[in-house]
């Protein structure tokens, strides 16, 4: 039996060895590697490609401003609508608020590039001219990952039993003083993890931004189009790699903001 689960354990290394570890072992290669064809060894380890895409390359920092900006503006305006659109739903606050819930699931239908064309269309011609600004790849981005975040949220907010609240409110608590020191605090998890996902699907969103994108607004995404395009393996891998760095620690110093309110549950047998 010990024997079979020694072949169970190396068969699921196999299977995530292919598409986890290898790509981004090749990535590495690539970055370092004079050529990133090649099996990159202590010798010939390099940091010319680093180099390369970060002070030759005149696209990068305008590319990695405008990524870092959008998302962060996206992840946090998508979040609080989110947030406010899963609430008046679940809670059913308003008596539309079905049609609401519809409203923010619509745009799964709808494929990326289809959005960009229509954003595209609707936005270069008064009286709203967006098209050469941010604000028409924040229109989309919030679009493309408004339903996900809203379905996160409102799955969130199922968890949580509304008589939580009625206590809170009969003894004296008004609706927003439930919300903060009850409800907030029990949604923290899942606000941080809607916040991280759509910042996460902002820095690899291509369809719509290959459509919207000047060359003031180049985000990450269409700038490793453009390297693809003209073969930059090298340029690529090191792109691939600042991606994955800035998601790790954006995701790792949002888990570590600390959210007031407290213990809810202390609060709440407290009175």
């Amino acid at each position: 039996m010990r024997g079979w689960r020694w072949a169970a354990l190396g068969f699921c290394l196999l299977v995530l060895l292919n598409p986890v570890f290898l790509p981004y072992l090749a990535l590495l290669n690539a970055a370092f590697s004079p050529n990133a064809t090649t099996l990159v060894t202590p010798s010939t380890a390099t940091l010319h490609n680093i180099v390369f895409v970060f002070t030759e390359l005149s696209s990068t920092q305008l590319a990695l401003k405008n990524t870092v900006i959008l998302g962060t503006a996206t992840a946090t305006i998508g979040t609080i609508l989110a947030l406010v659109i899963a609430y008046v739903t679940t809670r059913k606050v308003i008596a539309g608020h079905r049609v609401l819930g519809f409203l923010a699931t619509a745009p799964v239908a709808v494929p990326g590039i289809v959005l960009g064309v229509g954003l595209f269309l609707s936005y270069t011609r008064p009286p709203f001219v967006l098209y050469g600004t941010l604000w028409i790849l924040l229109l989309a981005f919030l679009t493309i990952n408004l339903p996900s975040a809203y379905q996160q949220l409102q799955a969130a907010f199922s968890t949580i039993h509304p008589e939580l609240e009625e206590a809170s409110r009969i003894l004296g608590a008004t609706r927003l003083q439930a919300l903060r020191q009850i409800t907030a605090p029990l949604l923290r998890t899942g606000v941080i993890a809607t916040w991280c996902f759509i910042f996460i699907g902002v820095m690899r969103e291509l369809s719509a931004a290959i459509v919207l994108f000047t060359s003031q607004t180049k985000v990450l995404s269409v700038l490793i189009y453009d390297l693809n395009e003209g073969g930059d393996l090298a340029a690529i891998a090191v792109l691939g790699i600042a991606m994955l760095v800035i998601t790790f620690a954006v995701v790792l110093a949002v888990n570590r903001i600390p959210m007031s309110g407290g213990n809810a549950g202390a609060r709440l047998r407290n009175g």
